[in-house]
């Protein structure tokens, strides 16, 4: 499928309200990685945050979760399974001796719509050794199920691990090889797996924003194919029954979820009919149904109290609340500001708040740390010319260092994870230097460090990582005094 660009205002977008929608974000100075937006199946605007670019796969986190739904909607269309199954039914070898009622009665519905009988996630993310999937099975319930939403990642991973037992792969694979590859999604996009070798299928998918761009056509097309979006005829790729339940509201979510509009089968509700794929860190999907929308944004909001409900709120206001239905007169030199603007954007980086610091009594002293149970003894900052530098610590396992830039980005790699890393540092006090690494790999999350110094040599540094699963001994405080030589 070939992506159809046009400008925005011949669909009814001003070139303008983009704009102001981008230096919003930079206002706000929130972390994107893209953003694209598309209006009646044509691309209006396309735009990409260094270091990232339209070829660079990226975390999709709980976007994961609506492609589970849509491979178990085929197994469903094929007569392969039904959403009245007993999930019991397909993993007898990995039931309890002693089932409980309320887990045998537990349909392949019931976890679609997140109504398990369990109020949480049950596996445990940290460990690499337990199989995810049997312990759905293992774990006791707290509820019957089909009676309430409660938001629950070991059933979708469940869910995963049932398409890959009935048919060899893991979801993705199998969407690619009946529908995705017929609309141009990219060969080289996977699900991440465990050691164990189990798709993750919660949270594991890397692919391209164009990725998503283009499933969100094919949904807001009712699954038919989207390089002939509103034509009637058009091939039908995936089952339209399936989407007009997926991509409607099932069970409330109020109460109980950030969102009050309902989820679907695996689909969170927008208004008006909308729906959206939603992940952890704003990788998101939304598709406005009454306005012909869809806006794909990546990002990295962990950080940020309400950061996705920012940009949510920035589109509807800047862009859904001004659309036109009638084609908008040009305008060339809106046009070509936002071009030259989507080719400029970069992760936010760090300025100096106080020209006078103690920059020069600190660089390259040894800091003794007390005894903490993050396992650091050591630290030190060195600052070096053409506004570089390198943060080095020291841990049972040997010494470590991280290098930042100052005005500017440096790239690194994380030590021990050998992510790839952004790293900015900056004065924002005479006695207090901000670090902040961003980690842009398959964990999409920041690193922050908060470094104190005090007149009689000491030291506290104030931790906190995004990352949900592991770097957990980047997060709480340290103290420490200026080693004496």
């Amino acid at each position: 499928m070939e992506i159809q660009y046009t400008t925005p205002e011949k669909q009814g977008v001003s070139s303008r309200a983009i704009l102001r929608l981008l230096r919003k974000w930079k206002q706000h100075q929130l972390p994107m990685h893209s953003m694209i937006m598309a209006r009646h199946g044509k691309v209006i605007a396309e735009v990409y945050y260094a270091p990232f670019d339209k070829n660079t796969l990226h975390r999709m986190y709980s976007e994961t979760k609506s492609f589970v739904s849509l491979a178990i909607g085929l197994l469903m269309s094929e007569g392969r399974i039904r959403p009245e199954d007993k999930i019991c039914d397909y993993f007898p070898d990995y039931l309890p001796e002693n089932p409980h009622p309320w887990l045998k009665e537990m349909t392949i519905e019931n976890m679609l719509m997140m109504e398990t009988c369990f109020d949480k996630t049950v596996y445990r993310k940290d460990d690499d050794e337990q199989n995810w999937v049997k312990a759905f099975f293992q774990a006791r319930p707290t509820h019957r199920p089909g009676t309430v939403f409660q938001y629950d990642t070991s059933g979708t991973q469940t869910l995963c691990g049932l398409v890959e037992r009935l048919t060899g792969m893991d979801p993705l694979s199998y969407l690619k090889e009946k529908v995705l590859n017929q609309i141009g999604f990219s060969e080289e996009s996977y699900l991440m797996r465990r050691p164990d070798g189990m798709a993750m299928g919660g949270s594991g998918m890397m692919a391209l924003p164009m990725d998503l761009m283009r499933v969100g056509l094919l949904l807001m097309n009712e699954g038919k194919d989207p390089a002939h979006y509103g034509e009637k005829d058009a091939k039908q790729l995936y089952p339209e029954d399936y989407l007009k339940r997926a991509l409607s509201a099932r069970t409330s979510t109020i109460g109980n979820s950030y969102s009050e509009e309902g989820y679907g089968y695996q689909f969170w509700m927008m208004p008006e009919g909308g729906f959206k794929l939603f992940g952890m860190g704003s990788q998101d999907t939304f598709c406005f149904k009454n306005t012909d929308l869809v806006v794909v944004v990546t990002a990295d909001t962990q950080a940020i109290p309400n950061g996705s409900d920012m940009i949510y709120n920035d589109i509807v206001t800047e862009i859904a609340e001004t659309l036109c239905e009638e084609e908008l007169a040009p305008d060339p030199e809106a046009f070509r500001q936002l071009r030259e603007e989507s080719c400029r954007q970069g992760l936010p980086v760090l300025a100096d708040r106080a020209e006078n610091n103690c920059m020069k009594e600190i660089n390259g002293v040894d800091f003794d740390l007390l005894p903490n149970e993050q396992g650091f003894s050591r630290m030190k900052l060195v600052f070096e010319e053409d506004q570089k530098g390198y943060l080095e610590y020291e841990r049972k396992d040997g010494v470590k260092r991280l290098r930042f830039g100052r005005g500017r980005l440096e790239e690194d790699r994380f030590p021990d994870y050998n992510w790839k890393t952004l790293t900015c540092g900056a004065w924002y006090g005479p006695d207090t230097f901000y670090l902040r690494a961003w980690v842009v790999d398959e964990g999409v999350s920041s690193v922050h460090f908060k470094f104190g110094f005090l007149p009689d040599g000491g030291l506290t540094v104030w931790m906190k990582k995004t990352e949900e699963v592991v770097m957990n001994e980047f997060q709480g405080v340290l103290n420490g005094q200026k080693t004496e030589r």
